[in-house]
């Protein structure tokens, strides 16, 4: 199997059976450039389980070849700053540095879910939207290997996934639904944003911390709420500070 389509199908996948913490920072220029970086944190069992990988040297920390991985990320027009796995604690590290030409590598790549992102300027306002699909559907469908083509009434083919019960409902028939619930309780996916040379004025999100607007849930409520993350946040430019002898 394609390398990218691995670690997109091996990411989701236990995203959805809630052995992932994900916490994902952008750091946004005005002309939508920017950097984003992100941290998983995988229970190593749940990992060995999915990919019956064992650790004997370093390059083992990573589901598959990490040059592969780097150069299919590259090929979405991202440009690769560093990429590092740890294991602690029972659990395995990935941390990832990409940077990015424009928001619209964000919402097209397959390694970041269903998204659409915008920055516009409003006066001496910048207004960023963000929205990302996370239902189980959604996540399903980009996890699962393309097994065959159908042709749809319009004559076009369509990928048929080879998934007919979700990842979820085998979980709770498998442990019951009160305790994968208290297992998706323990982990939780975070955003964060922040626009260089600007203040936060706005945002939609739980906390902020100085200049970064912070979005946070836990996957149990991700689970009961609608599966659709919408993020706002407001900024005004900051200017720079004037000579003390400036008229």
């Amino acid at each position: 199997m394609h390398a990218k389509k691995s670690m997109v199908s091996l990411l989701l996948t236990l995203l959805i059976v809630g052995c992932v913490n994900y916490d994902e920072r952008i750091e946004l220029n005005p002309d939508g450039s920017g950097v984003i970086r992100i941290h998983l944190s995988i229970s190593e069992q749940m990992l060995h389980t999915t990919t019956k990988s064992k650790i004997e040297k370093e390059s083992d920390l990573f589901p598959m070849p990490q040059k592969e991985l780097i150069a299919d990320i590259e090929k979405e027009g991202f440009k690769v700053r560093s990429l590092r796995a740890e294991s602690s604690h029972g659990h395995r590290h990935f941390y990832l540095v990409l940077e990015f030409k424009n928001l619209e590598t964000l919402a097209k790549s397959r390694l970041f879910g269903k998204r659409k992102a915008s920055l516009k300027r409003d006066g001496s306002k910048w207004e960023f939207r963000q929205e990302i699909d996370v239902s189980e559907k959604t996540l399903t469908d980009r996890a699962a290997p393309r097994k065959k083509e159908e042709t749809t009434r319009e004559g076009k083919s369509e990928g048929k996934s080879d998934q007919s019960e979700s990842i979820l409902k085998q979980l709770e028939k498998r442990f019951g639904k009160a305790r994968v619930r208290q297992m998706l309780a323990s982990y939780s996916i975070s955003f964060s944003l922040k626009l260089n040379g600007a203040g936060l004025i706005h945002s939609n999100g739980r906390s902020h911390r100085d200049t970064t607007a912070i979005w946070e849930i836990a996957l149990d409520q991700l689970i009961e709420k609608k599966p659709m993350l919408r993020m706002e946040a407001d900024f005004a430019m900051v200017e720079p500070p004037r000579p003390e002898n400036a008229p």
